[in-house]
């Protein structure tokens, strides 16, 4: 006599099987790579959206009007996209010099490059955004950027709880297929920073993230955000990632 419940149990137990034994590849899969050559990561469809920020919004002006120059005289590369009404608080965008400047990020590949700063301050004051990009030298170099957003009360103009979701303040992923490794915490000396290994097209990086509260919800607070990308086709390993989150500084304001 057949059992028919035993064979009713079978496709059962091989959902529960395949459920278990492809977690245990992908971990097994993630844990051997020592580079995103190999990597993969999470497509995470939900990371990408429109900056809310001025520093990544496009002035009304015509389309055709010259690139706004950097304070070394070139083009500045910032990305730029149109802003969404009411989103925003409306403010004014300037070019400042690096004796201005309150971002930091020594590291010896982008000694020789080019530095490009900007600075929002809303109209009512409450808040100011210091974004930066660097360039290294050389025809195909590797970039970088970051962005403080601070509030005198309440959350900044860029929040986020996690550094995939403001990578597309930056052209170096906006419209790209963006990929993200697994969320890791360090400590540097800003404090804590949540950082990710990610790919945009065929360009390996590292974003990550810092937040700052006092007397949440309506306190003061800050974010820092930014990114490492490593020259197109050349690797970063994990420990070249945690390289570039422990770089990261803050000068006071006014040194």
């Amino acid at each position: 006599m057949i059992d028919h419940r035993s064979r009713s149990r079978e496709p059962v137990v091989r959902m529960q099987l395949r459920r278990y034994i492809a977690p245990m590849i992908l971990f097994a899969g993630l844990s051997a790579c020592e580079s995103l050559d190999d990597y993969v990561g999470q497509t995470l469809g939900d990371f990408s959206g429109e900056p809310k920020s001025h520093l990544a919004a496009k002035p009304p002006t015509p389309q055709s009007r010259t690139a706004p120059q950097s304070p070394s005289g070139g083009a500045t590369r910032f990305a730029r996209k149109p802003v969404v009404p009411g989103e925003i608080p409306s403010g004014r965008v300037i070019d400042i010099k690096s004796t201005q400047a309150r971002l930091l990020l020594p590291l010896r590949v982008l000694n020789g490059g080019t530095v490009a700063r900007r600075r929002f301050t809303s109209a009512d004051g409450r808040y100011i955004e210091e974004d930066a990009l660097w360039t290294g030298p050389g025809t195909s170099p590797v970039t970088a950027g970051m962005l403080l957003s601070e509030s005198r009360a309440g959350p900044p103009v860029t929040d986020a709880e996690d550094p995939a979701k403001t990578a597309d303040h930056w052209a170096a992923f906006r419209g790209k297929r963006k990929t993200f490794g697994d969320l890791v915490g360090s400590n540097n000396v800003l404090g804590q920073v949540l950082w990710r290994r990610s790919r945009a097209g065929a360009t390996t990086c590292v974003v990550f993230l810092q937040r700052w509260y006092q007397s949440p919800p309506a306190g003061p607070a800050s974010l820092l955000s930014g990114f490492f990308c490593n020259a197109p086709g050349e690797t970063l390993t994990p420990g070249e990632a945690e390289t570039v989150v422990q770089s990261i500084g803050i000068s006071a304001p006014g040194r």
